[in-house]
């Protein structure tokens, strides 16, 4: 028996007889049907209306459902849509492409209406599963933001004030040049944190109001969203900064994303990566990674640590808990994670040695011939 009696199935099949048996079959069993005859038919019907699963053969004219699969994982208004392929020969390379790409189940014709009603089945609830956590997740992340806004602004606050006060307290006289422009040097550092906690909170907010995914895609070369901001930022002067390296591996790797979203959680990076190195000389290296069916935008340095506290009284450390600090970094992070999510894909955290540390926003690829 059917356990969901509103889920909707689309069926892809080519066969005209066969399309409408399933058809037929899955109405016995209470489920909502759709039908489209080849990959590029059934795109088009779901950008009109989403199903519950997706029935599909593999052997297609126009578009075949590998074609179709890779373009459903790539969209993130589409990718949870559990996908169930048919064909009447898999061999074993083809079954492990499909499920290297994200296959729910592979079931071979001429097709058991049991086995396909337990496959269709088993996919919603682990779609249910998926949706469940993802949402958990969601609401993690807006905890911890919350607990993290605490800490968040006090640290560059206490710069600002700390130096300030120094200032007032301090007899000018007894101050050199050179400690008078530190002061000022830490107040502008304090004051810049500052304004960049105030985009990034404004930019999270913005994000909260998307559902579940952003809202203007499209595809773009992987390689072209580092290269872009890397020669934008205003210490390059339109050209890559000398301690940047970046890898030309992969660079012809695609994703199908927001531009805008990605490269503001790609400058996060980069902020954090920056605001980390001990030596200014320290190489940063960027680069595309590609783990099938994601691309990842990567970013490392093998010679970072924390920043100093503000001194309370010049020459000597303050006594501020390092984990004020530490939630110092998160809130940019928090900026990449949730673009990451929202476009189906994740940010990574990898400390590669004592010193070193490899940031990688993973987002779903797109093939090029699509582009």
């Amino acid at each position: 028996m059917n356990e969901n009696p509103a889920a909707t199935v689309l069926i892809v099949e080519d066969d005209a007889s066969l399309s409408l048996a399933l058809v037929e079959t899955l109405q016995s069993y209470g489920y909502a049907t759709m039908s489209a005859r080849h990959g590029l038919e059934a795109l088009e019907q779901l950008r009109q209306s989403q199903p519950d699963v997706i029935v599909c053969d593999v052997n297609m004219p126009v578009m075949d459902g590998h074609t179709l699969l890779q373009q459903i994982r790539s969209d993130p208004e589409l990718r949870l849509l559990p996908i169930i392929f048919l064909t009447a020969r898999a061999t074993i390379e083809d079954q492990r492409r499909a499920k290297s790409i994200g296959i729910e189940d592979y079931l071979s014709k001429p097709i058991d209406p049991k086995d396909l009603v337990a496959a269709i089945e088993n996919a919603l609830k682990r779609r249910r599963l998926i949706a469940e956590e993802i949402e958990r997740g969601m609401e993690q992340l807006r905890n911890r933001i919350v607990g993290l806004l605490q800490h968040e602004f006090r640290t560059p606050l206490t710069f600002v004030l700390g130096y300030a006060e120094l200032l007032t307290s301090s007899d000018e006289s007894n101050l050199s040049v050179e400690e008078l422009r530190m002061i000022a040097e830490r107040i502008l550092q304090g004051g810049r944190r500052l304004q960049q906690l105030i985009e990034s909170f404004l930019l999270l907010a913005e994000l909260q109001t998307y559902t579940r995914s952003p809202k203007y895609l499209e595809p773009v070369n992987a390689w072209s969203l580092w290269n872009d901001l890397l020669h934008d930022l205003p210490s390059a002067n339109g050209t890559l900064p000398k301690s940047v390296h970046l890898r030309t591996e992969q660079r012809e790797r695609n994703v199908n994303v927001e531009v805008r979203l990605v490269s503001e959680a790609l400058r996060r990076l980069y902020e954090f990566i920056e605001r980390r190195r001990r030596d200014e000389a320290a190489l940063i290296e960027c680069s595309v990674e590609y783990s099938v069916p994601y691309v990842g935008l990567a970013i490392r340095c093998d010679d970072i640590e924390m920043p100093p506290h503000p001194p309370a009284r010049i020459g000597e450390q303050g006594t501020a808990q390092a984990a004020v600090d530490e939630a110092d970094i998160d809130l940019g992070l928090a900026v990449a994670r949730t673009v990451a999510q929202l476009h189906g894909g994740q940010l990574t955290v990898e400390h590669e040695s004592a010193n070193s540390i490899c940031l990688t926003l993973w987002l779903p690829g797109v093939e090029p011939q699509s582009m």
